[in-house]
């Protein structure tokens, strides 16, 4: 009998855990909510500006050259 007590404490335990887990999520998500599409920024409608890396050029010229598509 005890240990049938003490499984049944177990499940209730590992049950509570995770409830008061998804609670606190739950609570969190409701006080800091997200935007679904963030407001792109003046700076990302700008062009960019040379690096120090590539020699004044804006042709290129970089190993490591940015992506043209954007990020998301």
């Amino acid at each position: 009998m005890d240990e049938v007590i003490g499984l049944l404490f177990l499940a209730v335990y590992i049950v509570g855990i995770v409830g008061l887990a998804a609670g606190i999520t739950f609570g969190v998500i409701r006080i800091f909510p997200t935007e679904r599409n963030p407001r792109k920024s003046d700076a990302a409608e700008t062009p960019e500006k040379p690096s120090a890396n590539s020699g004044g050029q804006t042709g290129g010229g970089s190993l490591f050259r940015r992506s043209k598509r954007g990020t998301s």
